[in-house]
């Protein structure tokens, strides 16, 4: 899958964006866009808070804000 991603994304830049065909253009756009969504997703979450508990401990989360 990611040999089509790259094959499309060099391709379609080639072809679309340096040589002005419609179809290579928009496929370099689908290669992009899919490019882009793995990046977002393959981001690790950041830690905020870390802790050891012992027995017995409990951590409670709260929002700050008031209901409406």
């Amino acid at each position: 899958m990611e040999l089509l991603i790259r094959t499309l994304f060099r391709n379609g830049f080639r072809r679309g964006i340096l040589g002005g065909n419609r179809p290579w253009l928009f496929a370099f756009g689908l290669a992009a866009t899919i490019r882009f969504i793995q990046v977002i997703n393959d981001r690790d979450p950041e830690v905020v808070y870390s802790e050891k508990l012992l027995p017995g401990q409990s951590i409670v989360i709260a929002n700050a804000r008031e209901p409406r």
